[in-house]
C-alpha cells in the first residue's frame, strides 16, 4: 500500500536570475533546505526557464515515445552500454539492477555531446576520464526515421535538453550553497566541467501483470549516488515512491517540473543533513510509464570537504546508501578484491571525505555493480 504526501514545489526563478536580489535568493534557499531536511525531494519550477515549459516536455516525451517504440530489431542495433562503468547505449529489460531482483525496464543514456575536434583534442590534451566519452547514437538509418523528416532533429532535441537541464542544476547548487550558509558560488566551483561527465537517461517502465511476483519491479529501491539527481515525469501515471516515516508514498507527475533527488554524495557531506531518499519505481500492472532523469556530478577529479561541521546522523551515521553498498548480484568474494568499494561503508566513507578517493573513479567502480551479463546482452 502506499500514499500520496505533499512535497514541496519550489520556484527557482530568483536563483535564475541574475538580477535578483539577496533576500530573494534566500528565501528560495530556506525552501529548499526546509525540502531537503524533511524530504530529499521535491518540485521545482521558473516560468522563466524553458525547460520548464509544456512545450519542451511534449518535445521530450515524444521523442522518448519514438524510440522506445522502435522494432525489436532496430533497437537490437542500438550500441548497448558495456561493463567498465562508461554509460551511454541502450539498455536492455534486465540489463541493470541495483539488486537481485529484475528490473521491468529499458532505457537509453546519453550525455555531452563532443564534435569530433573537441574528443580529439581532449585525447591530445589530458586524457578522457573513465566518464567521458563519445554517445553511443542509433545508426544512420535509424536516426533518419526517429528525425520523422527534420535532420539531427532527434540528436538536437535531446541534447537541448541535457544541457538545459545541466544548467538549472549548476544553479540550484547556488541555492544549496546558501542553504548550508556557504558563499554561493561553493559547490558550483566543484562542477567546472560537470556537463561532460553527468548524463540524461530515458527510461520506458512496462507493467508487469503478476503484482504480486517479488522478483520483479520497475526500479528497486535505492539511492542515488551523486550530487543531484533531477527527473521529467510526464506522464500521469504513478510509479515513482518515495520512502519516508517507514512507509513508501506516491510521487505524482506535476505539470511544468521536475523531480529532484539529493544524492548520496551531497548527503554525506553535509553529515546527513540534506537526505538522499530511498525510492523506488513500481508498475500498476496496466500502464507503461517514461522518465527522463539527469544524474548531476560533480567534476570527474573532485575531492570535496565536509561542507557542514555537525555530527554525522541519520544515513551518514549509518552509512545507509546506496553509494557506500555494494550493489552486485555475484556475491562471490574473490572475485571483489580488487574493488575501491570492496571495504566497510565507514572506511569508504572516510576516504571520499578525506579526499582519497576522487569522485569519479569511485563513481567508475559504482556502475560496474549494476550492469546485468546475460541474455540480455
Amino acid at each position: 500500500m502506499s500514499s500520496t504526501l505533499t512535497i514541496p514545489t519550489i520556484d527557482i526563478t530568483h536563483l535564475l536570475s541574475p538580477d535578483a536580489s539577496a533576500a530573494q535568493k534566500q528565501q528560495v534557499a530556506i525552501n529548499l533546505l526546509n525540502a531537503f531536511t524533511t524530504f530529499g525531494v521535491f518540485y521545482i519550477t521558473s516560468p522563466s526557464h524553458p525547460v520548464f515549459t509544456t512545450e519542451k516536455t511534449d518535445h521530450i516525451l515524444d521523442a522518448t515515445k519514438r524510440l522506445f517504440a522502435l522494432d525489436p530489431a532496430e533497437k537490437a542495433l542500438i550500441p548497448k552500454i558495456q561493463p567498465g562503468g562508461f554509460t551511454r547505449g541502450y539498455v536492455p529489460l534486465g540489463g541493470e539492477s541495483g539488486s537481485t531482483t529484475k528490473e521491468l525496464k529499458e532505457g537509453f543514456s546519453y550525455g555531452y555531446e563532443w564534435t569530433a575536434a573537441d574528443l580529439e583534442a581532449k585525447k591530445a590534451s589530458t586524457g578522457l576520464n573513465g566518464l567521458q566519452g563519445p554517445n553511443s547514437w542509433p545508426s544512420e538509418e535509424t536516426l533518419n526515421v526517429l528525425d520523422q523528416g527534420h535532420q539531427d532533429a532527434f540528436k538536437s532535441t535531446l541534447q537541448e535538453f541535457y544541457l538545459g537541464v545541466c544548467e538549472v542544476a549548476k544553479e540550484l547548487l547556488k541555492g544549496i550553497s546558501l542553504a548550508l550558509a556557504l558563499p554561493e558560488d561553493e559547490l558550483a566551483k566543484y562542477c567546472s566541467s560537470s556537463e561532460t561527465i553527468s548524463f540524461m537517461r530515458f527510461f520506458h517502465y512496462l507493467p508487469y501483470a503478476n503484482q504480486g511476483n517479488a522478483s520483479q519491479i520497475g526500479s528497486s529501491a535505492h539511492t542515488d549516488w551523486g550530487f543531484l539527481t533531477l527527473i521529467l515525469s510526464p506522464c500521469k501515471t504513478v510509479g515513482l515512491q518515495l520512502f519516508h516515516e517507514n512507509a513508501w508514498h506516491d510521487v505524482p507527475s506535476v505539470e511544468n517540473t521536475l523531480v529532484v533527488n539529493g544524492g548520496d554524495y551531497l548527503s554525506l557531506l553535509t553529515g546527513g543533513k540534506l537526505i538522499s531518499p530511498l525510492h523506488r519505481v513500481v508498475s500498476n500492472g496496466m500502464e507503461e510509464r517514461y522518465s527522463m532523469c539527469c544524474f548531476y556530478y560533480p567534476d570527474y577529479h573532485a575531492r570535496i570537504p565536509l561542507l557542514v561541521q555537525e555530527e554525522f546522523k541519520g544515513q551518514a551515521a549509518s552509512g545507509n546508501y546506496s553509494l557506500l553498498r555494494d550493489q552486485r548480484a555475484d556475491e562471490d568474494v574473490t572475485q571483489k578484491g580488487d574493488q575501491p568499494d570492496a571495504q566497510d561503508a565507514g572506511t569508504v566513507a572516510t576516504k571520499l571525505l578525506n579526499g582519497d578517493i576522487n569522485f569519479g573513479d569511485y563513481i567508475v567502480s559504482k556502475w560496474t555493480q549494476v550492469y546485468r551479463k546475460g541474455s540480455a546482452y
